[in-house]
């Protein structure tokens, strides 16, 4: 407001300067005038102060922004939304894949399978004041825990849609650490992308609480597996935590921990399908002919270790993740997986080779919740994975993946199945958006 205070000056003495001109040649009238250098001294002068001014308010505006961040830095929250519209903090995400896979089992009594699969996974995120988000996902599926795929057919039938997220966010005041609720994400590590301990599909229910400052991070999470003491199954409470840190040794980034899992089923039946334990050692049900029972609880230790590099200059990754079961009934209580990845199909045009090794016995793991695609899902399975990505755009990709693997199954019980072989293609078409 100064500034355009002293530009209407300027412009009201050229007013004055040109009328009194005026007056001259029409009156001998005597008057004072302002020579042309004093006028020019006068012009640079008000320049000057309006430069100045000008320099003055752009070196507030920057003070405020600084203040401002300090502010956020000290709170460890994100700047006030309050006044934003409501388009700038409500925003549309997800993913959807399109999948053909071919099963071949080598076991007398099953055929081969050809199928055509469907994954989406949208969802919407409100990102609200004190830093504050609140999640609400739907996906395609059965229901299935650690599935979200649609298998097409039935003659162009409608296909079911399911709760895939449902959650509230809060990035508390303390730097680094955060609150979740409800249905969420898995923020567990797994290193490499596998899925020895947990599928990536599946989304705990309850609470957890993430911490992540300079190298260090950590995660404690309290999940219910059976929240309705009247379902005849009972209430499940399982809970673990996770440490570990994130640096650099060189031109190597490295991530490192252990985690801690408590998992109380012993006796209980078979979460999710009471006739089947996904490959855990299992006992009949007394009064439940048919189904069956849990022979064991799962007290789980786990190590892993992940160590980014690169190759010729292209990003890669080498990994080694081991999981033991303390609460197991017999010898068959421990599981690792090892792999390399080549690349990264993350920007259009590139691309990644990878393979890995498992090796998950019987009762290492809770069975329905770890890798449903490796063997079929479950435990009791060994094997290679082998998979190659391209990225077609920077939020698209083409993805190969190879099973060939081994297993031993028929819900772990003593005398069951022989050894039999299980491999699975997957060709994938992914696209994400934001």
């Amino acid at each position: 407001m100064r500034a355009i205070g002293v530009m209407l000056g300027i412009c009201l003495a050229l007013v004055c300067q040109l009328a009194l001109a005026g007056a001259h040649d029409k009156a001998p009238v005597a008057v004072t005038t302002i020579s042309a250098a004093d006028f020019e001294a006068f012009k640079r002068d008000m320049q000057r102060r309006v430069s100045q001014l000008e320099a003055e308010n752009a070196a507030l505006r920057q003070g405020q922004a600084q203040n401002q961040e300090a502010v956020v830095q000290i709170r460890g929250a994100q700047p006030d939304t309050s006044g934003d519209s409501w388009t700038d903090r409500i925003s549309l995400k997800g993913d959807f894949r399109y999948r053909y896979q071919h099963d071949e089992v080598d076991l007398s009594g099953i055929n081969n399978r050809n199928r055509q699969r469907i994954r989406a996974r949208p969802a919407i995120v409100a990102k609200l004041p004190s830093d504050i988000e609140i999640g609400f996902g739907i996906a395609t599926g059965s229901g299935d825990p650690v599935s979200s795929n649609q298998t097409l057919g039935g003659g162009g039938s409608s296909k079911g849609v399911n709760l895939d997220l449902a959650y509230v966010s809060w990035g508390t005041p303390i730097e680094g650490l955060t609150l979740e609720g409800g249905k969420f994400k898995n923020e567990f590590v797994r290193a490499g992308g596998n899925g020895l301990l947990w599928d990536s599909d599946w989304r705990p229910e309850g609470v957890q609480v993430l911490y992540e400052r300079s190298i260090f991070f950590g995660n404690v999470l309290g999940t219910w597996l059976e929240a309705d003491s009247s379902s005849g199954e009972g209430e499940e409470f399982a809970w673990g935590a996770q440490a570990g840190i994130k640096t650099e040794l060189g031109p190597a980034k490295i991530k490192a921990g252990a985690s801690y899992f408590d998992i109380g089923v012993e006796g209980d039946p078979c979460l999710f399908e009471s006739d089947d334990c996904f490959g855990n050692t299992a006992i009949p049900d007394p009064s439940n002919p048919g189904e069956f029972l849990y022979a064991s609880d799962f007290t789980l230790i786990n190590g892993f270790l992940e160590i980014d590099f690169e190759v010729f200059e292209l990003p890669s990754q080498i990994f080694v993740d081991y999981v033991s079961n303390d609460d197991a009934v017999g010898s068959d209580d421990t599981g690792y997986a090892v792999g390399a990845r080549l690349g990264k199909a993350k920007k259009q045009g590139s691309w990644q080779a990878s393979y890995s090794y498992q090796d998950l016995e019987a009762d290492a793991v809770l069975g329905l919740l770890t890798d449903s695609d490796f063997a079929g899902g479950g435990t009791d399975s060994k094997g290679s994975k082998f998979g190659a990505a391209y990225a077609l755009t920077d939020t698209s990709k083409v993805k190969l993946t190879y099973f060939l693997t081994e297993r031993n199954d028929s819900n772990g019980v003593e005398n069951g199945f022989q050894d039999f072989d299980v491999d699975t293609l997957q060709v994938d078409f992914e696209w994400k958006y934001k």
